[in-house]
């Protein structure tokens, strides 16, 4: 529930449009309680420097599954008590106007008031089970974080080191959301810093070596739990990919990884099945096999739930880099972000904005995508890069021309860089493509050798 106003920007004086939202109703819109939580709700971006503008407006916030009612009104306002009391009343009758008769209950007719913006979002947290203990150690977070950033570089593996056991999973996924949240502001410069800095508690903190090292292993397992689909017969039967996934049954980083590669696999015919398997198997199995079935069921989910979110963030990404006034910093700080659920996301929208006869958008969106696939083949390692430009080449005989031109000045980390390559186009099933790779790389093999 929202309204347009025009505002002006303090840095450059620009005059634009904005949305702002003054009552939020959880269930009816889960994603405007993330950007509440997030910081988001009531920023806007200038669309001629980029400057992130944010705007004070009377807020009433709704949970009607934890029956909370919650209303701010900003001091800065200088509101009068009858004009404060004026625009709560506008907002709840604009939140009751929207739930129906049966909804309506006690507690709507008591909201309580905060007094400031925080006490709002704590208030919140509380209601979902986050205790002030909880809060006050993700503010330690951040502030560890702040300081780390404003560290000189040369002295960051030393103040690392100092906080290492302050450094685990939980700050990592502060300082991701941080730096996300930087870049679609058009904030550049600390995204950056932030990139930096996550290198360094990589290489330099306890925890970030663990996670290099479980990194590690967990594509080792990819890699043999690939291995082990390519040996089945290409007219493989349902029962053989049973089969393999009750060899799995007793190593969960195997299980994680066969649904992670072949998560398709895994339909609604499979459960079936596997529970007509489980009616039918002597009664001293069952167990085993309710137990693979509950946890395929919960590892499919898992994924499903990750690929939601990847979409998610691929929309909220590409929605900022529409809006920014300059795509290509943003572009640049987001590479690691660009991946193919991003891609994919804005060749959907590409599509529909030209189903739609949309010229302006699908024009800018088009110079979007081009603006995006020339910052990645930029930014290719340069073994990566000429294998790109060997599958683009117009014929066998000009990349096997470029191979024995050029693979001499790669050496071996060509050969790696291919083998890496053909992995990923086994597992999208791309096998034309790795076809033709695997063609090349013997070309490489032989003038290298």
């Amino acid at each position: 529930m929202a309204r347009q106003t025009s505002i002006q920007c303090p840095n450059c004086g620009r005059q634009f449009s904005a949305i702002v939202e003054t009552v939020i109703d959880a269930a009816a819109d889960p994603n405007a309680k993330v950007r509440l939580l997030s910081g988001q709700v009531n920023m806007a971006q200038c669309p001629n420097c980029g400057f992130a503008v944010g705007m004070s407006s009377p807020l009433l916030y709704h949970d009607a599954s934890k029956e909370l009612l919650l209303t701010f009104v900003p001091m800065e306002l200088n509101l009068s008590k009858d004009q404060q009391e004026k625009a709560i009343g506008d907002m709840m009758r604009e939140l009751t106007s929207r739930l129906p008769q049966e909804a309506m209950r006690g507690y709507l007719f008591q909201p309580r008031q905060m007094l400031t913006l925080q006490g709002m979002i704590d208030t919140i947290l509380q209601g979902d089970g986050v205790t002030p203990e909880m809060m006050e150690q993700q503010r330690q977070r951040v502030r560890l974080l702040e300081t780390l950033l404003q560290s000189p570089e040369e002295d960051l593996t030393a103040q690392i080191q100092q906080h290492d056991e302050q450094i685990d999973a939980q700050l990592f996924q502060t300082l991701g959301v941080m730096a996300q949240r930087m870049a679609q502001e058009g904030r550049a410069d600390i995204a950056e810093q932030m990139v930096v800095l996550q290198e360094y508690l990589l290489a330099d903190s306890t925890f970030g070596q663990s996670l290099i090292a479980q990194s590690r292993q967990q594509e080792e397992t990819v890699r043999q739990v690939t291995a082990d689909l390519e040996a089945m017969p290409e007219n493989a039967t349902r029962a053989e990919f049973f089969e393999l996934a009750l060899r799995y049954a007793g190593d969960d980083e195997k299980l994680q990884a066969l649904v992670g590669v072949a998560r398709p696999a895994f339909d609604y015919q499979f459960f079936q099945d596997l529970t007509m398997r489980i009616g039918q198997a002597p009664a001293s199995d069952r167990e085993g096999l309710e137990s693979l079935r509950d946890r395929l069921v919960e590892l499919t989910t898992a994924v499903d739930q990750q690929a939601q979110m990847a979409l998610a963030n691929a929309a909220q990404l590409l929605g900022a880099i529409v809006n920014a006034p300059d795509p290509d910093p943003l572009i640049a700080e987001s590479l690691p972000m660009l991946d193919d659920t991003f891609l994919a996301v804005l060749q959907a929208n590409l599509q529909e904005a030209e189903r739609q006869k949309d010229l302006q958008m699908s024009g800018k969106l088009r110079d979007i995508y081009n603006r995006v696939l020339t910052a990645l083949r930029q930014n290719m390692r340069p073994e990566l890069k000429f294998i790109n430009d060997l599958l683009g080449a117009p014929s066998e005989a000009e990349a096997r021309q470029m191979i024995a031109e050029q693979a001499g000045a790669y050496g071996e980390a060509l050969l790696e860089m291919m083998d890496a390559v053909e992995e990923v186009l086994a597992a999208r099933g791309d096998e034309a493509v790795r076809g033709r790779l695997a063609m090349l790389r013997e070309a490489a093999a032989q003038v290298l050798s």
